[in-house]
C-alpha cells in the first residue's frame, strides 16, 4: 500500500468539502480507511492496483486521526490532522522566498512567530520527464514555530498569519514555487505542445531562439522535450555539470594564495594593496571581466559593550559567492549571488578595539562586487557601525568563466510532472501565484501559456478555484543596471490576461520593487495585498 507523502502527520485538509484520498496497493491487499475510528468507504480497482476514498466534509478544527488499514491490520495513523483553509502557493522565487531571507523587515514579528495551527508542506523539488508522478514522495508538514519559520514562504507566512488572526481557522500552505521556474515547466507535455502549436499558427515570426540550455521557447521546445525524455542524457549531463563545477572551484582553491597563506587573518599594514570601495561593483573597472577570487579586508573599532552580544553582520548582496571571516573565524558563506548576506556573530567573536572583517569573493559568471544601496554594517540593536568606504583588496587566483549548469528543473514540463500533477484531487481554497520573471524574453507568448496553465491547474484542483496572481515587480538589475525594466512586457500581459481568466485577480506590486533587488524583502506588504484582494473577492463571490 502506498499513498502520497502529503497525507502525513500534522496535515491540514480543506474544511467543509469532501477530500479525496487515493493510493496504490499490491495484489491481495484490501485497503480500508477510518476517521477517528469510523469507517469511510474505499473504492478499489484491482486492474490498476489503485484505491480511492472520499473523506466527508468536516468543519474547521481538530485534531483528528486518519487510520489506514490493509487486510484489517492498521498500517498507518495520520495524527494531528486539522481541517481548515488550504492554499496552494505557486510560481518562482518571489513566492518561494523564505522568511529567513527577509529579516531586514519585521524581524521582531518573525522572532515571535508561534502559530501551531498554521502549517506548511513544501513539495520536494525535482525534475521529471516523459511521465507524470501520481503521488508525492518526501516532504512533511511543519508548524509555524521558531524551529521552522525560517523555511516558510514569506508571502505564505504573512498571508496565513493575517487570515488566522482574523477568523481563527487553521491554515495549510502547500508550497510548490521554485526559483527561476518558467511557466512552461509548470505545464504538462500535451498542454504545452497544444499551446505552442496554437501560438505557431498565430505568430511564428516575432523573436528567435536564445539557445538557453535550461529553458525553452517556441523554436526549441520540441527538441528540449525529446532530448529530456532520454534519462541517460539527463543523468550524464547532471554528472558532467557537477564535476565541471567542482573541478573549477577546487582548481581555484588550490591556486588561491589567500587560502594557502591565511589571508583570512589580519594583513600587514602596507600601501601595496589595491582599494575596493564598499559597496560597488567592478563594472567599468579593470576587473569587469575578471573571473576568479579576490580578497577584501576592513578594520573597524568595536566598543566593549558589543563584545558579549549577538551582533549582526550585514553585507548586502555579494556577487557571485562569498566566504566571510571576522578576526580570522569563518562566520558565513553563500554560494550564489541572490541571498542577502546577514551573518550573526556569537558573543566572543568580536573583541574590544580593532576587529578585522575579511571576505573571499568569487566571481564565476557575473560582474562581481557588492550591490549598491543595500545595508553594509555591523548592527547591535539600534546601533550601527557602517562598513561602507574603502577596503583593502588583494587578487587571489584568476580563472576562466565557469559555464553555468543545465537547470533541468526549469525545463519544459519538469515541475508539472513531479510537483503539480501529484496534487490532483487536492481540495484547496485558492491558488496564490507569483511568476513571470523567467518569461520576460518572450512576453508575446506568455499570455497563451499562462491561460492554458491556469486551466490545467484547475482541472487538477477544481474548476472554480480562485487564482490570485502577483504582478511582477519593478527591477533594473542587481549588478549592472539596465536602462529599461526587463519585465515591462510580462507586466503588461499580466494586466491584460487577468481579465480573460474567470475568477482570476491581479495583485499590484510594481511600487514595492527595488531597482537593484530581484527579490525585494518586504513580502509582508505583498502578502497583505493578496489577503485584502482575497477578502474582497470572497465577499463578492459569496
Amino acid at each position: 500500500m502506498r499513498i502520497s507523502s502529503l497525507f502525513s502527520n500534522g496535515m491540514i485538509l480543506q474544511r467543509d468539502v469532501r477530500n479525496v484520498l487515493r493510493g496504490e496497493m499490491n495484489d491481495g491487499e484490501v485497503v480500508s480507511i477510518q476517521m477517528d475510528g469510523i469507517g469511510i468507504p474505499v473504492f478499489s480497482d484491482a486492474s490498476t492496483r489503485t484505491w480511492r476514498a472520499e473523506i466527508p466534509a468536516f468543519p474547521a478544527g481538530g485534531p483528528h486521526i486518519l487510520s489506514i488499514l490493509v487486510n484489517d491490520q492498521k498500517v498507518m495513523d495520520i495524527e494531528d490532522l486539522l481541517f481548515g483553509d488550504v492554499y496552494v502557493l505557486g510560481g518562482q522565487s518571489n513566492m518561494e522566498l523564505p522568511v529567513m531571507w527577509t529579516t531586514d523587515y519585521h524581524y521582531d514579528e518573525i522572532l515571535s512567530a508561534d502559530f501551531p495551527m498554521i502549517r506548511q508542506f513544501e513539495v520536494p523539488k525535482m525534475a521529471l520527464f516523459g511521465k507524470k508522478s501520481e503521488m508525492l514522495e518526501g516532504g512533511n508538514w511543519v508548524n509555524c514555530d521558531q524551529e521552522h519559520i525560517g523555511g516558510f514562504s514569506a508571502i505564505g507566512f504573512y498571508f496565513a498569519k493575517a487570515k488566522f488572526l482574523e477568523d481563527g481557522i487553521p491554515v495549510g500552505l502547500i508550497q510548490t514555487a521554485v526559483g527561476g521556474a518558467p511557466v512552461e515547466s509548470l505545464m504538462s507535455e500535451e498542454n504545452l505542445i497544444a499551446c505552442y502549436e496554437k501560438i505557431r499558427v498565430e505568430d511564428d515570426s516575432s523573436g528567435v531562439c536564445n539557445n538557453d540550455k535550461s529553458k525553452c521557447c517556441l523554436w526549441c521546445y520540441k527538441g528540449k522535450l525529446e532530448q529530456n525524455h532520454d534519462e541517460e542524457f539527463v543523468r550524464r549531463t547532471q554528472e558532467e555539470d557537477l564535476k565541471r563545477q567542482d573541478n573549477w572551484h577546487q582548481d581555484l582553491a588550490e591556486r588561491d594564495p589567500g587560502l594557502q597563506n591565511n589571508w583570512k587573518d589580519t594583513w600587514e599594514i602596507s600601501g601595496k594593496y589595491e582599494t575596493f570601495v564598499m559597496p560597488s561593483t567592478f563594472l567599468g573597472t579593470t576587473y569587469e571581466e575578471y573571473k576568479g577570487s579576490v580578497w577584501l579586508q576592513n578594520r573597524i573599532e568595536v566598543p566593549q559593550s558589543w563584545c558579549d552580544k549577538k551582533v549582526e553582520l550585514r553585507l548586502g548582496t555579494l556577487i557571485d559567492s562569498d566566504t566571510t571571516y571576522v578576526n580570522g573565524q569563518k562566520v558565513g558563506e553563500f554560494g550564489f549571488k541572490y541571498p542577502p548576506r546577514r551573518y550573526f556573530l556569537e558573543p566572543g567573536i568580536l573583541k574590544p578595539g580593532e576587529n578585522t572583517i575579511t571576505i573571499r569573493l568569487v566571481m564565476d559568471g557575473n560582474i562581481g562586487g557588492a550591490v549598491p544601496d543595500c545595508p553594509y554594517c555591523l548592527k547591535n540593536g539600534e546601533e550601527e557601525i557602517s562598513l561602507s568606504g574603502e577596503w583593502a583588496m588583494r587578487k587571489g587566483a584568476e580563472s576562466e568563466r565557469l559555464e553555468g549548469p543545465t537547470f533541468f528543473i526549469w525545463a519544459p514540463t519538469a515541475l508539472y510532472n513531479s510537483m503539480i500533477n501529484p496534487l490532483r484531487d487536492v481540495s484547496c481554497k485558492a491558488i496564490l501565484f507569483y511568476q513571470g520573471e523567467s518569461n520576460c524574453e518572450y512576453p508575446q507568448h506568455y499570455a497563451a501559456l499562462l491561460k492554458d496553465m491556469v486551466k490545467e491547474w484547475r482541472r487538477l484542483l477544481g474548476e472554480d478555484v480562485p487564482f490570485y496572481m502577483a504582478e511582477v515587480t519593478y527591477w533594473l538589475g542587481d549588478g549592472p543596471v539596465y536602462k529599461n525594466d526587463p519585465f515591462d512586457g510580462v507586466r503588461k500581459v499580466q494586466r491584460e490576461v487577468v481579465t480573460d481568466i474567470p475568477h482570476a485577480y491581479l495583485i499590484p506590486t510594481y511600487d514595492l520593487g527595488m531597482y537593484n533587488d530581484l527579490h525585494p524583502q518586504n513580502k509582508k506588504e505583498v502578502a497583505m495585498r493578496f489577503f485584502e484582494k482575497y477578502k474582497e473577492t470572497e465577499t463578492s463571490d459569496h
